[in-house]
């Protein structure tokens, strides 16, 4: 198994340098590196696999224009569980009044309601169980590692994690509303 660092940089600046050589500045201001500068310079001069994601994943949710309300909304229920609820779309005269509103929740938030969400079904068009991806990352394994244990492809994997946490987004900020 690969020794895996994982902190939270912000990028400060990309440059494309003539030839093959690119550089990109990270500045890591939140303390997750604390403990970590050791690992990291053990890694001095190595090859090194690197993913760059948010840290936040944003999500849109239909709207009605004229009442400023959620045609969809996000509840918890009386047994915990995060469930969808359509509201009536109303159409007067054939006027459209739908549009969207765009929400980011924390993708650490994404990620904890995945893993322990009491109700959890699996998302369209997901074949990787999600929940299993993100413990086995929580054990320090690389997306590499992953796909050699599930027999898939490493592409297979993110991909199939984006696309779940994509799907679970509002369901997580609900979550989190709830927990507060």
């Amino acid at each position: 198994m690969t020794k895996t660092v994982e902190f939270r940089p912000t990028i400060k600046a990309v440059k494309m340098n003539k030839g093959d050589k690119q550089e990109i500045v990270l500045s890591i201001e939140n303390g997750s590196l604390d403990g970590k500068f050791e690992s990291i310079n053990q890694l001095i001069g190595e090859a090194v696999n690197v993913v760059i994601q948010p840290s936040v994943i944003s999500y849109r949710i239909p709207y009605d224009v004229e009442n400023e309300t959620p045609y969809l909304k996000y509840v918890v229920d009386g047994s915990g569980v995060v469930v969808e609820v359509k509201e009536e779309q109303l159409a007067i005269d054939g006027i459209n009044n739908k549009s969207y509103k765009d929400f980011i929740v924390e993708m650490d938030d994404v990620d904890n309601f995945i893993k322990e969400a009491a109700s959890f079904t699996m998302p369209p068009n997901v074949e990787l169980n999600p929940r299993t991806i993100l413990e086995y990352l929580g054990d320090g394994m690389t997306y590499e590692d992953i796909a050699e244990e599930m027999e898939t492809k490493e592409a297979a994997v993110v991909i199939d994690l984006d696309k779940a946490r994509q799907y679970f987004a509002p369901y997580a900020a609900a979550w989190v509303e709830y927990k507060q």
